[in-house]
C-alpha cells in the first residue's frame, strides 16, 4: 500500500466527508501539482516555499500534505539532487510537518497530526535509506535538516526507525560521520545517536566498532571536560547508553582506551569548586 493510500481513511476521519474539500486540503493539494507538473523551476521552488509555510503553521495543512504530499517530495529529494533550493525546501517542509505545532485545546483523543505524519514516513524503508544518503551531499543545510527529520523519526517511532537503519548499508557509519561535521550538525548527530542507542544492543555495539568511544571523548575534551555544559552532557548520556547492560562494550573501553579518559572528566579544578545543578 502506497503513502497516499494508507492516510487516507485518516483524513476522511478527520475533515470529515463533506469537509474533505477544506480551504487547506485544495491549497496544500494546488501546491503540490505545481511542484510535481511545474514546468518553471523557478515556480516550482516557490510552490514548496508556499507549503513549507502553511505546513509549520497549519495543524490542517500538515495533515492534508500527510494525505497526498510524501511521495511528492520524496520525489524531489530522490530526482533533483542538483537543486539544492529546492531540495532544502523540500527537506525543511518535511521537517515542519513532522514537528508538533504549539498546543491547541480540543478532545483528548484529537489526532495529532505531526505524530501521525512521523508514523507515516517511519514505515517507509526506502525513504530512511534516501534520507541517509543525503547526509552525503555537501551544502549544510541539506545535511543538517535531514538529521532533524531522522531525529523526529526517531524520537516518535524508535523501534522501526532502529530496524530500518540497521537494514541499510553504511546507514551507521553515515551517522557517525556526522560526527566529525561541523559543530551544529555534530550536536545534532550526538542527539541522533542518543536516541538511536536505547535499548539497542545490536545498534550500540556497531557505534562502538565505528570507533564512538574516540569520538565522543574527543569532543568532550574540546568542550571543556567537567567544565563543558551541555554538549558535555550529551555525550555523557550516549556513553552511558553505550555501556549500561553492555558487557562487551564495557570489555572493550577497559582494553582499549581505559578508563583514564573517563576519570578526568571527574577532576574538578580548584579548591572552591562550585557546582551547577547540570554539573
Amino acid at each position: 500500500m502506497d503513502l497516499a493510500s494508507r492516510y487516507k481513511g485518516v483524513v476522511g476521519f478527520v475533515f470529515g466527508n463533506e469537509n474533505s474539500d477544506s480551504s487547506e486540503d485544495s491549497y496544500v493539494e494546488r501546491l503540490l501539482d505545481r511542484i510535481s507538473n511545474g514546468v518553471l523551476a523557478e515556480d516550482r521552488r516557490t510552490a514548496i516555499a508556499e507549503l513549507q509555510s502553511i505546513v509549520a503553521e497549519s495543524r490542517a495543512g500538515q495533515l492534508a500534505f500527510g494525505a497526498m504530499g510524501f511521495p511528492v517530495l520524496m520525489g524531489v529529494l530522490k530526482e533533483e539532487r542538483d537543486d539544492v533550493e529546492m531540495v532544502r525546501g523540500a527537506l525543511e517542509t518535511l521537517v515542519s510537518a513532522l514537528t508538533p505545532i504549539g498546543h491547541v485545546k480540543g478532545p483528548t483523543n484529537e489526532v495529532q497530526p505531526a505524530l501521525m505524519n512521523t508514523d507515516l514516513l517511519s514505515r517507509e524503508s526506502e525513504s530512511i535509506s534516501l534520507l541517509l544518503s543525503l547526509l552525503s551531499e555537501e551544502d549544510f543545510y541539506v545535511r543538517y535538516y535531514t538529521l532533524q527529520i531522522l531525529t523526529a523519526l526517531l524520537t516518535n517511532s524508535p523501534n522501526r526507525l532502529q530496524e530500518a537503519i540497521l537494514s541499510i548499508p553504511r546507514g551507521i557509519t553515515r551517522l557517525m560521520d556526522m560526527l566529525m561535521d561541523r559543530e551544529v550538525i555534530r550536536n545534532e548527530a550526538l542527539l541522533l545517536l542518543t536516541y538511536l542507542t536505547r535499548e539497542a544492543e545490536e545498534i550500540q555495539k556497531i557505534v562502538v566498532f565505528e570507533g564512538a568511544f574516540e569520538k565522543i571523548f574527543s569532543i568532550m575534551k574540546e568542550e571543556g571536560g567537567s567544565e563543558g555544559g551541555v554538549v558535555v552532557q550529551d555525550c555523557l548520556e550516549l556513553l552511558n547508553n553505550l555501556l549500561r547492560s553492555n558487557a562487551s562494550n564495557q570489555v572493550l573501553l577497559r582494553e582499549t582506551m581505559g578508563f583514564d579518559p573517563l576519570i578526568s572528566i571527574l577532576k574538578l579544578r580548584g579548591s572552591s569548586y562550585s557546582f551547577t545543578q547540570q554539573k
